[in-house]
């Protein structure tokens, strides 16, 4: 059997692959730890980019817990006006409440899931359906391999240094194992 680190050739786009790539099908390339193809950002989040996908995340869940709070206050302040202007105004926040309240939702849950792949290090859901993910003995355990797996993705500076969208701090690159020998 193939270890895991070993180069391999993709079946269709017939390329060598470094270990834990994955061919997407949208984007017509093989992508190194491949987590999904994104319709938000019309790539695919993969080793190079999941720190960015992860701020744009943060930040997007932030500016929907923001708009949440201007619609309270506008809702909840000192209201003016008749009583049919304060009905659609009330109507108005409420739509405008929801629709913050469950994208500022689904961006938390798309961020948590992000989190948790990177700290059980198995970010390729291609993988995990085709039963390719690291074996559970190969796993990193505890609080530091955590850290370890984190500083990975956003670099080994200041954790609040990973917040901020610039390249300061991060690794040097992906490490791949050296591209078999063969006749090409």
């Amino acid at each position: 059997p193939q270890s895991p680190e070993e180069w391999t050739v993709c079946s269709r786009c017939e390329a060598y692959r470094p270990p834990r790539a994955h061919h997407c099908r949208v984007c017509h390339r093989c992508v190194r730890r491949m987590d999904h193809h994104c319709p938000w950002i019309n790539n695919c989040v993969g080793e190079l980019n999941q720190k960015y996908f992860i701020q744009f995340l943060f930040y997007a869940g932030l500016a929907s817990a923001y708009a949440a709070g201007l619609v309270l206050v506008a809702w909840l302040g000192p209201a003016g006006g008749d009583g049919a202007e304060n009905r659609v105004q009330t109507a108005h926040c409420i739509v405008l409440l929801l629709e913050s309240l469950l994208f500022g939702a689904f961006v938390t849950v798309v961020f948590y899931d992000q989190v948790v792949s990177i700290i059980t290090d198995e970010p390729a859901v291609p993988e995990q359906l085709r039963g390719q993910g690291l074996k559970e003995a190969k796993r990193p355990q505890g609080c530091r391999a955590k850290l370890a797996l984190l500083q990975g993705v956003f670099g080994s500076g200041c954790v609040l240094a990973w917040l901020f969208p610039c390249s300061c701090g991060t690794p040097a690159g992906p490490a791949y194992a050296p591209l078999p020998a063969c006749d090409v």
